[in-house]
């Protein structure tokens, strides 16, 4: 039997290349069929088809010829929907769900345009541009998508399933973005697109625009193809939040049950202004007999997403136990015992000497932070690449593959706080946003003792603390890729793949811990430094550095009511971003805040266990057979392959030893009243602060089998199985070889009593510490895919379902182990916490598809279409728990671990809508994306709990209209029904739940100029 090679393919499908080229001039996905075609271009039937119709054509075409399960989105689609990332586009894919803040574990921080990707479930994603590797350089170990400009995109190629000649590390999937090259298009391309973006919360309009040029050239030597496309992007967004705390049980019942009292309200503003730059070039030639080509690329992007947040947060230095109800009032609560409603104020009685009148003892309000905080988070990921492709017959082929990724991330992240008393009045309202009123301290509703310009009035606040985190990384990679592929004549064979991949990467990451501090105290120093301090008073010469913020419409509704209006005093973002002369303008103060780049031993604004460096070799080799026959009248073709992959790393670091060494006075003696000065010996010696150097090595090497496998049952039906041992590679942050030992619960024992009271002993309990796993091995799974495709219409109409299973290993867990350590002579156990492998788990689930467009209906229904996925996902036996790194046995605060946790980022339930129109130059769109609650974090960074977010869609819309062949005007719109995204945390083994955050965020207006020419 011959077998068919590309040129000998039905035209119908080379007339979707065109008919995709066409839409956008440039390339689709399918450029791969379109580069191999060896028939002249007036052999090729052109069909002009514009808009997102063709688009999905063209999408269509590249899923059903496809050699394993897959999804695709082209050019047109990324442009037809408000999406101003590429993060923002997959989400329309079956199986695919974003994060809504800027990170998981970070919950208190809402992202508008998201981040993060996950695929069936899971986060374990692999990313890779034109086929290649790509990555941001963070802890991470792929690329954060919502970096790079959509505009650059002609493609979006998802991999749910694996062949061997695929790069290794896409459990969940593979999403390779694929950039425009000029041989996509026959002709010269002048395009451009232009937009103006309004944001209805923050009331800014920011600007849109790109250009892209490409041109053929033909030579005596061949063709030579140019193409640059240039983008640049500005989005300003608002988002305000409203938080309840983590609820503490009080020292009292009521109704003889116990009560739980929330330890805080936080109500939030914060203003992102994202700027995203991206160049992409590309240089192509090809000899005049088409056996050689040539691609050369060039892809820059250069993100920047500055944000700036008010916020205020109920942080009393009481204990929490303290919290009582206004006089005169009472807390109400659930059938749990959790609060729900009432006037908090607090009985908290010694508050420093010397001002009475701004502090007076007994009952007052408790203390809030007034908190102004800048970050800037800087990210450019450049990648140049060269492929060589020579096919000197129809039996061989052979690809050449160069390519060299640079990235660097940094982080600037500065808060100051402020700081003033308040009564708190909080009425929960179920799933919706609770009501927040705010009081003077001294409020008693009965008394009518409220102060209307307490909030306003500087001689309320004082300066109370300041922190500052630093990162400054860079990554490298460079690869090298070799195949080689002989196609036979004849037989079930059809060609057998050979291929081998090296690629060296390192990664060095400057990570400075959160670096807080208090700047006065009534407890501390020389107690409060006031705004409106003058003269001679501490903090005098800071008294011009406080602004008045007015909260103004806070979340969008009647969710604030303070006294005297919504208007606070925060320090001033300029002081803020003025990092540099933090130290000389707080050193008044004789704060307990020292810069980072103050502390022992630091080089630059890091300390040595601050700093890693990672090195990670991969090569891989692989065989794969493609075959093709047919079975009962029915075709059917696949592939079946092995890869062996072999990956060493090298990770260096520090063991960081606890600073236990004694206080010493002025004179240099030894200050006896320091429980340190009566350690035992081995602990003494031990705890010397000392930083110790560590290399960290591991090997890992695997054979991972693949088979696919699609049967044509008839014209229109496909049946797909896929099979794949994929693997996972763990994310740098988590090879870090760093271990951070600290001291825990000291027990002093004194003798003698009064001033003749002396210190005996003072030893510690324990030790614990804090750790990276250079040891950490790949996760593995067992990848199934058996699905149905039946593909009714030639352009757009499909329904298609797909059934997964995913059998997992080696998970990644956090866990705590007992280890020694050594140190100045003596020997400790340390119960050290980080990341391990885990058991195993299973992964399953099944997705829908079916997208069409009404032909059948009459006149100009029929350009009405529609696209539905849905994806039901469900997991079993992974590990997951909220362990304390310093409490092996329980959850910080609580009496237990929260164990058996569902996994993080996993939607039982997913599903896109969308409804189409396409005729007389009309192209619309309105999508709706909705997901089920799932696990954010097993342990968010201020509660220590887990937080759960709620079930949530969002509907986003897009219509144009164009004017001529040339030329398209229209408008874009997301989050058009003002969506509420809420969190909730998990407060007891049982699962129970209560209410975390509420955000809302703008909805986006944008008018839109196209044109391709």
């Amino acid at each position: 039997m011959a077998h068919k090679t590309i040129s000998q393919k039905p035209a119908f499908k080379l007339s979707l290349v065109a008919a995709a080229i066409t839409v956008t001039g440039a390339v689709t996905p399918l450029q791969a069929l379109a580069e191999g075609n060896s028939k002249t271009e007036s052999e090729v039937e052109t069909i002009e088809i514009r808009g997102a119709r063709g688009s999905l054509i063209s999408a269509q075409a590249i899923k059903r010829d496809g050699e394993t399960v897959m999804d695709v989105i082209s050019a047109k689609d990324i442009g037809s929907l408000p999406d101003r990332s590429v993060l923002e586009a997959v989400v329309r894919l079956p199986g695919v769900s974003i994060e809504r803040f800027a990170g998981a574990n970070d919950p208190d921080h809402f992202s508008v345009e998201g981040s993060g990707v996950v695929i069936r479930g899971l986060t374990h994603t692999r990313s890779e541009f034109n086929g290649r590797d790509t990555f941001t350089a963070d802890s991470g170990r792929g690329l954060s998508f919502q970096d790079v400009p959509p505009e650059l995109m002609g493609g979006v190629e998802l991999y749910k399933n694996q062949s061997a000649d695929m790069i290794e590390g896409g459990i969940a999937g593979t999403v390779n973005l694929v950039t425009r090259k000029p041989f996509d298009s026959k002709d010269r391309v002048l395009a451009f697109t232009a937009d103006a973006t309004y944001s209805d919360f923050i009331e800014e309009t920011t600007p849109t625009y790109s250009g892209l040029y490409s041109d053929i050239f033909t030579l005596d030597a061949g063709r030579l193809g140019i193409l640059l496309n240039y983008s640049n992007s500005n989005l300003k967004a608002q988002s305000d939040g409203t938080q309840i705390g983590k609820y503490y049980q009080q020292n009292r019942q009521v109704g003889g049950k116990d009560v739980f009292v929330p330890e805080t309200t936080r109500l939030t503003r914060k203003k992102d202004d994202r700027d995203r730059e991206g160049l992409a070039a590309s240089l192509q030639w090809e000899n005049t007999d088409r056996t050689l080509l040539i691609t050369g690329q060039y892809i820059r992007s250069d993100s920047s997403n500055a944000w700036t947040e008010n916020a205020i947060e109920m942080a009393d230095d009481a204990v929490i136990k303290d919290l009582i109800p206004a006089e005169g009032t009472e807390f109400e609560y659930s059938d749990q015992g959790l609060f729900e409603s009432g006037l908090i104020t607090s009985t908290a009685g010694w508050r420093g000497n010397g001002e009475p009148e701004r502090l007076p003892g007994g009952i007052f309000g408790p203390q809030h932070a007034m908190i102004t905080r800048h970050r800037d988070t800087d990210s450019v990921v450049e990648d140049i690449g060269v492929n060589i492709k020579y096919r000197p017959n129809d039996s061989w082929s052979f690809n050449l593959d160069l390519q060299q990724v640079d990235a660097e991330t940094t982080v600037n992240d500065y808060s100051l706080m402020g700081a003033t008393r308040a009564v708190v009045g909080i009425k929960q309202q179920g799933v919706d946003t609770p009501k927040i009123s705010l009081f003077d301290p001294a409020y008693q509703p009965d008394a009518q003792s409220d102060v209307t310009d307490h909030f306003t009035n500087p001689h309320n606040y004082f300066w109370r603390s300041a922190m500052e985190h630093i990162s400054d990384n860079e990554g490298k990679e460079k690869a090298f890729a070799a195949d080689a592929q002989y196609t036979f004549e004849d037989g079930l064979i059809a060609s057998i793949k050979v291929g081998a991949r090296y690629a060296k990467r390192e990664q060095v990451t400057r990570q400075s811990k959160y670096n807080w501090g208090w700047l006065s105290e009534a407890w501390a120093g020389n107690g409060n430094a006031w705004f409106d301090a003058e003269g001679d008073e501490l903090g005098a010469n800071l008294n011009k550095d406080y602004q008045q913020v007015t909260f103004d419409d806070f979340a969008k509704g009647d969710v604030l009511n303070t006294s005297g209006g919504n208007s606070f005093l925060f320090p001033t973002e300029e002081i803020v971003k003025d990092y540099a002369n933090w130290q000389d303008r707080f050193s008044s103060l004789s704060p307990g805040w020292n810069p980072l780049a103050a502390r022992d031993r630091a080089v630059g604004h890091f300390i040595p266990n601050e700093i890693n460096d990672t090195k990670e070799q991969n090569s891989a080799v692989y065989i794969k057979a493609n075959f093709d026959g047919e079975m009962a009248g029915m075709p059917f073709s696949g592939n079946f392959g092995v890869r062996y992959v072999k990956i060493e790393n090298q990770t260096e670091g520090f063991v960081t030893f606890p600073d236990t060494v004694g206080k010493t006075n002025d004179d240099g003696t030894a200050d006896l009243t320091d429980p340190d000065w009566h350690l035992p010996a081995d602990q003494a010696a031990f705890g010397n602060g000392a930083f110790v150097p560590q290399t960290g090595t591991s090997e890992y090497t695997n054979v991972l089998p693949s088979f696919n496998l699609k049967v044509n049952l008839a014209d229109d039906l496909i049946l797909r199985f896929g099979f794949s041992e994929a693997i996972a590679l763990p994310d740098l942050g988590n090879l870090r070889n760093y271990v951070e030992i600290s001291e825990e619960d000291q027990i002093i024992t004194y003798q003698g009593e009064g001033d003749n009271r002396t210190i005996v002993s003072a030893p510690y309990s324990r030790y614990t510490a804090k750790s990276g796993n250079p040891n950490l091995k790949p996760m593995e799974a067992y990848n199934y895919d058996l699905a149905l495709e039946w593909y009714f219409a030639e352009g757009v109409g499909s329904l298609t379902t797909s059934l997964f299973y995913k059998d997992l290993s080696n998970y990644f867990i956090n866990n705590t182990v007992e280890r020694e350590f050594a140190n100045n002579g003596a020997t400790q156990k340390v119960l050290v916490a980080g990341a391990t492998n885990g058991d195993e788990g299973t992964v399953r689930g099944v997705e829908f598809a079916y997208q069409q467009f009404f032909d059948f209906l009459p006149a100009s229904l029929s350009g009405l279409g529609m696209q539905f996925n849905y994806t039901y996902i469900e997991e079993e036996g992974s590990p997951n728990s909220n362990l304390a790194p310093d409490k092996p046995n329980s959850a910080e605060g609580e009496g237990v671990a929260y164990d058996n946790l569902p996994l993080e980022g996993l939607s039982k339930n997913n599903y896109n809508l969308v409804a189409m129109y396409e005729k007389y130059g009309v192209s619309a769109r309105l999508a709706y994306n909705w997901r089920s609650d799932y696990l954010l974090t097993t342990k968010d960074v201020i509660t220590e709990l887990p937080i759960y977010n709620e079930a949530s869609g969002q509907l986003d819309g897009s219509i144009f209209y164009s004017l001529n062949d040339n030329i398209q005007i229209g408008l874009q719109g997301t989050n058009l029904t003002d969506e509420v995204t809420r969190t909730s945390m998990q407060v007891d083994q049982a699962g129970n739940r209560a209410g975390r955050s509420w955000f809302v965020n703008d909805r986006r207006i944008s008018f839109v100029v196209k044109g391709n020419f």
